[in-house]
């Protein structure tokens, strides 16, 4: 298991994910994520619509996303490409799952936060 030093705030929809972001845009004691994990099956908005949200904003475009969905369509590989995002097919398989710690942590590294 991957040791990652991150503290974690979690939403239940992408209306609120949303939300996060537009709070950290206007609120100086709101905190900017330094990471986001997205699944792209989110209700109220999807993730697709979070990730285009967060890249529109001054603030936090520039955080590095990782998807982790179980969706396989090269379609939602390229767009979240195009949008910066990494991509984490999460499987039933728990060991397979277990694996995006690293994936994660290779995330954070490539973008100079660890």
């Amino acid at each position: 298991m991957e040791q990652l030093p991150v503290d974690i705030h979690i939403v239940s929809d992408g209306e609120k994910a949303i939300d996060f972001i537009s709070r950290a845009e206007s609120e100086p004691d709101a905190p900017c994520p330094h990471l986001l994990l997205l699944d792209l099956n989110l209700p109220r908005r999807d993730g697709f619509e979070v990730l285009r949200r967060l890249r529109e904003s001054a603030v936090c475009k520039n955080i590095p996303v990782m998807i982790i969905t179980s969706s396989d369509s090269a379609v939602d590989r390229g767009l979240a490409a195009d949008l910066g995002a990494g991509y984490f097919q999460k499987t039933p398989d728990y060991e397979e799952f277990m694996k995006v710690g690293a994936a994660l942590r290779q995330l954070l590294t490539d973008n100079g936060m660890l």
